[in-house]
């Protein structure tokens, strides 16, 4: 994000200093156009059974409201409603492909995971596709539609990237691709590619199935 708003190209590196998944207060993110030497500390500090242990909590209230409709987690000053946009992660979509590979397998391994937690709780299918696509409106991730096609009018994380940048040459929801991919695989043996996208000067985001 900080690449799109000055003219010299620079590169960024950011670090994480405070975390509420790990006890702190806020979370906080320390970004300088050098490299930065508690990066790679950082990296090194945290415990696998940490990210293990939020990542269960965090699954569990995404399953407790799918499967028996209680409410998702609130914050004090946002709400309890969460768009999967608003994180740092979506801000970029001027980084390298790397970054947007990085994005897409964490999508596409939070899509299997969310179906096999349906799966465990004998929810397959047809049913399972339902569940995720109310979550999705839900979260104010867009309007969706679901037909031939997967359509999502008024993206959030799309018409963000148009609004901090240029239009684009190719399509930008990267996350939410690689969570489309990762579900429908697992559900219905289906992939998707995104054909349409707001970012790129489209009325709406459009996924194919292939």
């Amino acid at each position: 994000m900080s690449r799109a708003f000055e003219d010299e190209k620079r590169n960024w590196n950011a670090v994480e200093t405070k975390c509420i998944g790990l006890g702190d207060p806020h979370c906080e993110i320390k970004v300088v156009p050098e490299e930065i030497d508690a990066r790679k500390e950082s990296l090194r500090a945290i415990d696998s059974t940490v990210l293990a242990a939020v990542h269960d909590q965090l699954m569990d209230q995404l399953m407790d409201f799918m499967i028996h409709d209680k409410p998702l987690w609130a914050r004090p000053r946002l709400g309890s409603t969460i768009s999967l946009a608003e994180n740092e992660m979506t801000l970029f979509p001027m980084a390298s492909e790397r970054y947007h590979i990085a994005l897409r397998m964490g999508g596409a391994k939070a899509g299997r995971d969310v179906s096999e937690r349906l799966k465990n709780t004998g929810v397959e299918g047809d049913d399972a596709v339902k569940h995720v696509l109310h979550l999705l409106e839900y979260c104010k991730v867009g309007t969706i539609t679901m037909g031939e096609t997967v359509k999502i009018e008024n993206s959030f994380d799309s018409m963000q990237t148009k609004f901090l940048t240029t239009k684009l040459n190719e399509p930008s929801c990267y996350f939410i691709t690689g969570f489309f991919n990762g579900f429908f695989s697992a559900v219905k043996n289906q992939l998707v590619k995104e054909a349409r996208c707001i970012a790129m000067g489209n009325p709406y985001c459009e996924w194919a199935f292939r």
